[in-house]
C-alpha cells in the first residue's frame, strides 16, 4: 500500500489515545471480555471513540481533533464517565497503568480485528504479550517536512515523557526493578525504538517503500518507532508514555508535548542530524529503567544531569509556548509533581512496601480511575 500524502493540519491541534486495562473483581485480573463493554457504550459517544486494542483485555479511548487541554479533557472525561456507567452493569473495573501486575500474557485472547490477527500470524506469542497500556498523544502539522523536523525535536525529549508517566514496575507477579517496564515488551519487534534516520519527507516516503518491499509493512500503523509520523492525520505522533493512573496526569502530558511542539516549530532550535541518536537507547533505557532519577548525556557535550533536572529546565522554557496554546495549567502541575519526587511507578511500590497486594494495587487503581480525576 502506498504511503497517503501529508494531510495538512492546523499546527499544535491534539489528538490524545489512552489504553485502559478492563479487570474482573474481586480478582482483579485481566477480563477476556472488553468487547462487551465496548458494544454497550460505542454508540453513546458524541465526541471522540472508545474501541477495541490488540486484546480483549484492552479498551481504547481517543478523543478528535482539539484545539487545546481543555477540550481534549472535556471529550475524555465524557467519555470516562460513559465508560464507568457500563463498567458497572458489565461487573468489570476500569483503571490505567502502563502493565497489570499479575496477569498471564498466554491468556490473552486477540480482539476480534482482521489486522491485529494479521499481524498475530507475523509475529506470534509477540501479539499476546503486549497486552501492556499506553498513552499516546498526536500534534498537528502544516506538512511533511515540518512533522520530520518535529519528531525529531520530540525524540531528544522521550526520556523526559518515559519518565514523567512511568507507570509499570510490576509484570507476571515480579518488581521488574525498573520505573517503566511496558517499553521491554516491545524490544523483540523490529520497529523497536526511533525511527531509521531520514533528514525530510521525501525520504521518508523511501524509507516507507523501502519498508514495504519486506512485506511486514502495509501501511503506517504497522510502524510501532517511539514517535512515528502520521500522514492521514497530519500529525506527529508520540508513543512512549505509559498510561497514567489518573486522566488529569494524562492531559498534563499531552500538554506538555504541545508545548515543546509549539516551541520547536517557532524557533527551530536544532539543526537536526543522524549523530543526535547515538546515545538515543541507553538515555531511553535510564529513563525506563529509573524514571526521574535516570542520568542521560548530551551526546554532543557529553555533559549529564538527572531526569527530573532537565525536565524542570524544560518546564520552564516552555511554559510561555504553553501559555499561548491554554497549557499554562499543564505545565505547572508537572512543575509540582516533579519536585514531590514520586513517580506513579514509586507510588506503587510504596503501596506495596506497605503491605498491600498485588490484586490489592489494581483493585486501587480501578477506585482512582472511578473517582474520575
Amino acid at each position: 500500500m502506498p504511503l497517503p500524502d501529508f494531510h495538512v493540519s492546523a499546527p499544535f491541534t491534539l489528538g490524545i489515545e489512552l489504553e485502559l486495562q478492563v479487570v474482573n473483581p474481586p480478582e482483579y485480573d485481566l477480563s477476556q471480555d472488553s468487547s462487551a463493554l465496548i458494544d454497550a457504550v460505542k454508540s453513546q459517544v458524541q465526541a471522540g471513540e472508545i474501541k477495541h486494542d490488540i486484546t480483549e483485555s484492552m479498551l481504547e479511548i481517543a478523543t478528535g481533533i482539539c484545539r487545546d487541554i481543555d477540550q481534549a479533557a472535556h471529550q475524555l472525561s465524557a467519555m470516562q464517565q460513559i465508560i464507568l456507567q457500563a463498567a458497572n452493569t458489565c461487573h468489570v473495573g476500569i483503571c490505567g497503568g502502563g502493565t497489570h501486575p499479575f496477569q498471564n500474557w498466554q491468556r490473552q485472547e486477540i480482539s476480534n480485528d482482521e489486522r491485529y490477527h494479521r499481524t498475530l500470524e507475523t509475529f506470534g506469542y509477540l501479539m499476546q504479550q503486549a497486552t501492556v497500556f499506553g498513552q499516546h498523544v498526536h500534534v498537528g502539522c502544516p506538512d511533511g517536512d515540518d512533522a520530520i523536523y518535529l519528531l525529531h525535536g520530540l525524540s531528544r525529549f522521550v526520556p523526559h515523557f518515559i519518565a514523567l508517566s512511568a507507570a509499570s514496575p510490576y509484570m507476571q507477579r515480579t518488581d521488574t526493578r525498573f520505573a517503566s517496564s511496558r517499553l521491554n515488551i516491545f524490544s523483540a519487534f523490529p520497529d523497536n525504538g526511533p525511527m531509521p534516520w531520514v533528514s525530510n519527507w521525501q525520504e521518508f516516503t523511501g524509507l516507507f517503500r523501502l519498508l514495504s518491499t519486506t512485506r511486514m509493512v502495509e501501511s503506517i500503523k504497522d510502524l510501532h518507532w517511539d514517535i512515528r509520523p502520521s500522514p492521514h492525520f497530519g500529525t506527529v505522533e508520540v508513543r512512549v508514555m505509559d498510561t497514567p493512573l489518573t486522566l488529569s496526569h494524562a492531559i498534563d502530558m499531552a500538554g506538555f508535548i504541545q508545548a515543546i511542539a509549539h516551541w520547536l516549530l517557532a524557533e527551530r532550535p536544532f539543526k537536526h542530524q543522524a549523530s543526535d541518536y547515538l546515545l538515543y537507547k541507553f538515555n531511553r533505557f535510564q529513563a525506563c529503567r529509573f524514571g526521574l532519577e535516570g542520568i542521560i548525556t548530551n551526546v554532543h557535550t557529553g555533559e549529564q544531569s538527572t531526569i527530573a533536572d532537565d525536565i524542570e529546565r524544560m518546564l520552564e522554557k516552555v511554559a510561555p509556548w504553553g501559555e499561548k496554546l491554554n497549557a499554562g495549567s499543564a505545565i505547572s502541575e508537572l512543575g509540582r509533581f516533579v519536585k514531590r519526587g514520586k513517580s506513579e511507578a514509586q507510588l506503587m511500590r510504596d503501596f506495596v512496601a506497605d503491605g498491600g497486594s498485588l490484586t490489592g494495587l489494581v483493585q486501587k487503581h480501578t477506585e482512582i480511575w472511578a473517582a474520575g480525576q
